[in-house]
Parts: C-alpha cells; sequence; structure tokens
C-alpha cells in the first residue's frame, strides 16, 4: 500500500492509518530528516523480526529506536545527567545517540549488545505522527536492504522492495543525509560518524 501525504504539511486525517499499520505490526517506509527509512513498532516482536528478516542480506547495518523526546527513553537506555544535557541541546535534529541499553531495551531489540541507539528526528512525517500518538517509539534504519543501494525517491524504493513492506508513506524525494552518530557510552561524546548533525 502507498500513501502520499503534503511533504511540508500532511494531512492529519489520514495519520490514523499510518498508526493503523504500526498497530498491525506492519513494516513502514517513510520520510525523516536523514532520508527515507523503514522502520516499526518497536514493542512488537514479529514486527521487529521482519525488519531484521528484510534487512538480513546486509552485513552490518544501524538500527535506533525513534522517539518523541526523553520521557520514555530511560525505558530503554541508561542516561547519566551529562548525557542528557547534551542530547537535549541537540534534539530533535539528525543525530543518533548510542547509549548503554537497559535491559528491558535489550529485550526489545531480542539483541545481547550493550548499546542502543536513539533517535528524536526534526521532520513533518514524524512531527505530525508523534503529535497524534506521542508515546509511539519505532524501532528505524535506513530505507534499504543491500548495502549498494541509496534511495532518494519513493518511485525507487516501491519498485525495488515496496512489495516487501507493508506501507510506503509517499512525501516525494528526500535527500539521503545519513545521521550524526554520536556516542555517550563513556559518558564523553565520541563521533562515530559525521553526517547531517553538526556536533558542537
Amino acid at each position: 500500500m502507498r500513501l502520499a501525504l503534503h511533504p511540508i504539511t500532511p494531512e492529519s486525517r489520514l495519520i490514523p492509518k499510518v498508526l493503523e499499520a504500526f498497530g498491525k505490526g506492519g513494516v513502514v517506509v517513510y520520510p525523516t530528516d536523514s532520508g527515507y527509512s523503514l522502520g516499526c513498532d518497536a514493542l512488537n516482536k514479529s514486527a521487529v523480526n521482519k525488519l531484521y528478516h528484510l534487512k538480513r542480506a546486509m552485513k552490518k547495518y544501524l538500527m535506533a529506536l525513534m522517539m518523541h523526546d526523553f520521557s520514555v527513553l530511560t525505558d530503554f537506555a541508561k542516561v547519566e545527567n551529562a548525557s542528557y544535557r547534551y542530547m537535549k541541546k541537540l534534539v530533535p535534529g539528525p543525530y543518533t545517540f548510542i547509549l548503554p541499553a537497559t535491559i528491558r531495551g535489550k529485550k526489545i531489540l531480542d539483541v545481547n549488545r550493550a548499546e542502543i541507539g536513539i533517535r528524536m528526528p526534526d521532520c513533518p512525517f514524524g512531527n505530525a505522527l508523534f503529535k497524534l500518538k506521542p508515546d509511539l517509539i519505532l524501532l528505524t534504519t535506513a530505507a534499504k536492504i543491500h548495502e549498494d543501494e541509496s534511495f532518494s525517491d519513493p518511485d525507487a524504493i516501491d519498485a525495488v522492495f515496496g512489495h516487501e513492506v507493508d506501507l510506503l508513506i509517499d512525501m516525494g524525494p528526500v535527500a539521503v543525509n545519513p545521521t550524526t552518530v554520536i556516542s555517550l557510552v563513556s559518558g564523553e561524546p565520541e563521533v562515530i560518524r559525521e553526517g547531517a548533525g553538526v556536533v558542537p
């Protein structure tokens, strides 16, 4: 299924259709401030496994929990005061923060990794989605299922793997600008990957 939304002011009356897809355990393609992403309801185990299955062809891929604000963050990641203050200055924006995972965070991701990625993007779609459901938590990753892919146009995404997902949010072409990845595991910011976000 493909759903067209206005690229600047997404129609609020159509957002419930997106939430319905997430609620049914679907994998959805949607635009963020770093390009098109694949995501699912992070609290739905079958949806998480489906997303992992889609990305299985890639040897290494980055996934993160995408959320609205810090109110749900501590359920999934351990956040020191200094890390909180650092992130607070940068979000929302094109950043992925790596934090020590809590036991619940590991369980949600169904992995034994000690770290967890966190995203709080600033984009029309995300803002509209979280406005309607601020407690929504998505497991999110770049919209590609092979190492050499890079998509900015929803037509190309639909043609290549639209049949693999449950819903494609079409908001027109969106430039691919990978997030800046910053590790806060040690308590001190460490830039893992330079991207669209400016490091202070």
